[in-house]
């Protein structure tokens, strides 16, 4: 959904006349906190591939710790406009994350739906990772409940993290005084 976001605020800026070059020139502080979210979330998908224990309660770590450095960025770089839209939602997502025992509320007739009766029937059972039933949870109407299309299944937290995402790229690229240049230039004509 974030890639969605990114292409969806692009488009947005270009239709509002601005210039896919001024991502080039916004610098963000904490760079350091996304990149390790980032490979954070990469293992846990390597360990989903069936090369770590289920069991194990390093994949909560893991998706904790990338929560709170993708917020510490957030925070860093708090001062950008619309930037406190996708602190939001990853806020929203954490709390219901955190609510529920290191898991997600997913509505399980979507999952059925979407997946099929196998995944109804793991998730009733509480053998997918991360994921609850919402029915019963704590804050379950902030879980994966909103299906869009035959295809998937989100949060209101990822809703709006995608918002917000859309409303801080749209207004970099139409920003006309993001900075163009790294070093002044004069013009000839100035020392005549």
């Amino acid at each position: 959904m974030f890639l969605e976001a990114l292409i969806l605020g692009i488009i947005v800026g270009l239709i509002r006349r601005g210039k896919i070059s001024r991502l080039n020139y916004v610098s963000f502080s904490g760079k350091p906190f996304i990149y390790i979210a980032a490979l954070l979330y990469l293992a846990i998908i390597v360990m989903n591939l069936g090369l770590f224990d289920y069991n194990s309660s390093l994949y909560s770590v893991f998706l904790l710790l990338a929560y709170i450095l993708s917020a510490l960025f957030l925070i860093s770089n708090i001062s950008m406009k619309f930037m406190v839209v996708p602190l939001v939602g990853l806020g929203l997502n954490l709390l219901v994350f955190l609510a529920n025992r290191f898991r997600f509320p997913l509505a399980a007739d979507a999952a059925a739906r979407l997946y099929g009766t196998e995944m109804h029937d793991l998730l009733i059972n509480g053998k997918i990772l991360f994921f609850t039933p919402a029915d019963g949870s704590s804050l379950h109407f902030l879980g994966n409940i909103i299906t869009i299309g035959n295809w998937i299944i989100v949060s209101a937290g990822d809703i709006i993290s995608a918002i917000g995402v859309v409303l801080v790229v749209q207004a970099v690229i139409s920003d006309k005084f993001i900075q163009t240049r790294n070093r002044i230039t004069f013009s000839k004509d100035i020392f005549k």
